[in-house]
């Protein structure tokens, strides 16, 4: 018999490209408060269209589905500071506290929760999971509160995967980034150089190799692979992880950009502008703690590999008439 698996915000980068990677072999409910993408390899009777907010619409979903195990990406994911508390704090603190409530009233005892790198205090050297916490930005906070909440919660075995920076694209089936808008430095930047515009970078003077942010850049599909790693973890052990899920290596933004020019083979035009609030300088993490208890490694996040696979989904996304929208700012 296959496990039931819940899966909140899977509409959106992560959920779509888990579930179309595993939809097969799992037994996988999509829950989002919107439709997933044409692109998304989705069951339309497993699809549950529901706000994380709306309690009672959540409730009788999960007491429909009866699931073993909740995979909860559901969020307001981008880092920005002009965004208000109050949207952070509805669909990050509230969302999960209504999911973790109910989880309680049906006996669902299985939660693997994304979480990200924004929750630690920066530091030259790699973070590990047992790192102080200091969050810059508002997302940051809201993500350390909504582990705060699961932490707490003693009748409920957790794993907390804190990602560093998500990036690419996955091929078989084709899934990519597709946020309204764009934020994120590489698809931006690849987005840019097609058109023949300029890349912003933002920030030339922190206290970094070359001036820039320093990031640590993991392939989506290491990601899903984690994930899937988490539920064979938690399904066999009731207990609770916590675990980094990155590359280990920092790359810059000047970095990135002399990537790209490698890739492409030609001067990319680019243009430094103002700091962002609530960016660190340098986040990169010890996965150790992740290789050892799931046996998962980043195999797919070598920056080559990103890049050509985040180009291979933009000519999709052109192929298929598809504009991508971009904000300019990029994490």
């Amino acid at each position: 018999m296959k496990y039931k698996i819940l899966l909140t915000g899977s509409s959106g980068y992560i959920g779509s490209c888990f579930n179309g990677i595993f939809h097969k072999k799992l037994n996988i409910y999509c829950l989002d408060q919107t439709k997933p993408n044409f692109f998304s390899n989705f069951k339309k009777k497993n699809f549950f269209k529901c706000n994380l907010l709306n309690k009672k619409k959540l409730e009788n979903i999960i007491y429909k589905i009866k699931p073993d195990i909740i995979i909860h990406l559901g969020a307001q994911s981008t880092v920005n500071e002009k965004i208000k508390w109050s949207n952070y704090y509805r669909n990050n603190i509230k969302a999960t506290k209504n999911l973790i409530e109910i989880m309680n009233k049906f006996n669902v005892r299985k939660l693997i929760f994304s979480s990200t790198a924004s929750v630690y205090r920066a530091k030259k050297k790699k973070l590990s999971e047992n790192d102080q916490l200091k969050p810059s930005s508002k997302y940051g906070k809201s993500k350390m509160l909504a582990e705060n909440l699961i932490m707490k919660n003693k009748d409920i075995n957790h794993i907390i995967l804190r990602f560093f920076n998500v990036s690419s694209a996955i091929r078989k089936p084709i899934i990519g980034e597709f946020h309204d808008p764009e934020t994120h430095l590489i698809p931006v930047s690849i987005t840019k150089i097609f058109n023949d515009e300029v890349i912003e970078i933002f920030g030339n003077n922190y206290k970094t190799k070359d001036g820039t942010c320093e990031r640590d850049y993991i392939h989506i599909k290491d990601i899903c692979n984690a994930i899937y790693n988490s539920i064979n973890l938690l399904l066999k052990k009731n207990n609770n992880y916590l675990f980094n899920i990155g590359n280990g290596k920092t790359i810059s933004n000047l970095e990135i950009i002399k990537s790209l020019e490698k890739i492409f083979k030609k001067k990319i035009k680019f243009k430094f502008s103002h700091k962002r609030s609530g960016d660190n300088p340098r986040l990169f993490c010890d996965t150790k703690k992740a290789k050892k208890m799931i046996n998962w490694n980043s195999k797919n996040s070598e920056i080559t590999k990103i890049i050509k696979d985040e180009i291979y989904w933009y000519r999709f996304l052109v192929k298929n008439k598809i504009k991508r929208k971009l904000l300019s700012e990029q994490k």
